[in-house]
């Protein structure tokens, strides 16, 4: 039976998200968070973090860092597990967000972000740029010199009100500055430094209220943003969703890491999930050893600047393939609807390769493709009725990800609720 806690939060989840509660669907399966021989409760860390608020002897916050690709910067499964935490140990706020979107399809659960065409956007997976790096915990930046650029951030109706604001930037030589509205107060972001490096200002005096930001560049030099902070005093849980769309972990080791570092060491999460793998299943030049020695140079990574946190491998989901020849230029054409699917060989492969690394660096695992049934379980998702995922086969729909966020939700919580003897 499931913990009273939990199904209270599950509802305030689900109702969070403009969901009617979530019905038994058999394509949907729990799965656990398993661990190595030597850590078979990888979650401890996390669990007695917040195990010390939820008896009142913690009155900061807990964070949690959740890096992955498109399906973490659409935040709805992140959303949910927000929600879901925030219900049963305090909402502390939002956490860390972009401050220009950083494609299209990029959103946030509590934000909504604009920003004029003026910004350009840097990442590891751009092939050209500014590829130095410099990209901050989010491991994406926006930049300008244009003083008709803007930049937009407002709350939505169903977030929590926030009373602390910090905005993060690159301090550089030559750097510009900024005229700043935050919630009503006006404020000049100066971003000109003697060396470049991680700069945080924070907004003080504020009162509670829905969040808001305007920023206008003056155009006096390069202002390069990080993003931004947006949290209660209360203390609780911070859940910062730290998605870039197409990107492979292995992005990881191109950010420079003191600039990444600082902002991880400020955040001190006491959980940090990577939730890649989909994308490099098309990397079919790079070898399966290439990519385990990239993936644990990154969980080394991550593991020297958070010591103390637990850490989980959120493998990818069921990525298949249509079963088509490739056209002179070796790309796929477009899939018919009568077109099979098939099994992604590779995909197979990096999921039993994060497995054995999380095994081997004391993380938690949780098997995505096992949640949805296997192999050959996403075209059942895609044509469900109402459908759990799209027809590209990768991407699911809301209600798809409502799920996996119901199901990671629980997976995380399990020896919380019910702890091993």
């Amino acid at each position: 039976m499931q913990h009273p806690d939990a199904a209270a939060a599950h509802a305030a989840a689900e109702a969070a998200m403009g969901s009617e509660p979530l019905a038994h669907n058999e394509l949907v399966h729990f799965t656990p968070v398993t661990g190595g021989p030597n850590t078979p409760q990888p979650m401890r860390h996390f669990h007695e973090a917040l195990r010390s608020l939820a008896q009142g002897k913690r009155k900061d916050k807990v964070h949690i860092a959740f890096y992955g690709a498109s399906s973490v910067a659409a935040d709805r499964y992140t959303g949910y597990l927000r929600r879901y935490l925030q219900h049963r140990f305090g909402d502390a706020g939002p956490g860390f967000v972009a401050l220009v979107p950083l494609w299209r399809w990029h959103r946030h659960d509590a934000v909504r972000l604009d920003a004029s065409k003026h910004w350009r956007i840097e990442h590891a997976q751009r092939k050209e740029g500014k590829l130095d790096g410099r990209y901050g915990l989010l491991g994406a930046s926006a930049h300008t010199t244009n003083k008709r650029a803007k930049a937009t951030l407002k709350a939505k109706k169903s977030a929590s009100d926030v009373s602390a604001i910090e905005l993060w930037y690159l301090e550089q030589p030559d750097g510009g500055s900024a005229q700043v509205e935050v919630m009503g107060q006006s404020l000049t972001l100066a971003t000109a430094g003697s060396e470049p490096k991680a700069a945080v200002l924070p907004v003080e005096g504020m009162e509670p209220g829905r969040a808001s930001i305007s920023i206008r560049p003056k155009g006096d030099g390069e202002v390069r943003l990080f993003g931004a902070t947006l949290e209660r005093d209360d203390s609780g849980v911070v859940l910062d969703a730290l998605g870039i769309g197409g990107t492979r972990a292995a992005n990881m080791l191109l950010w420079d890491e003191p600039i990444w570092r600082d902002g991880l060491e400020r955040r001190a999460p006491a959980l940090w999930v990577l939730a890649y793998g989909a994308n490099e299943a098309v990397d079919e030049d790079e070898t399966i050893e290439t990519y385990r020695a990239n993936l644990e140079g990154v969980v080394a990574r991550l593991s020297a600047a958070a010591p103390d946190a637990s850490c989980l491998l959120l493998a990818p989901v069921d990525f298949m393939m249509p079963d088509l020849e490739p056209l002179e230029d070796g790309s796929l054409p477009k899939p018919e609807p009568d077109t099979p699917w098939i099994e992604r060989t590779r995909c197979t492969e990096i999921i039993e390769v994060q497995r054995e690394v999380a095994a081997a660096s004391g993380c938690g695992f949780f098997d995505a493709k096992a949640m949805m049934g296997g192999n050959g379980s996403m075209h059942a998702w895609a044509n469900a009725d109402p459908p759990l995922a799209k027809q590209d086969h990768l991407h699911f729909t809301p209600l798809g990800y409502l799920y996996l966020g119901q199901v990671l939700a629980d997976a995380i919580m399990a020896d919380y609720d019910d702890p091993p003897q």
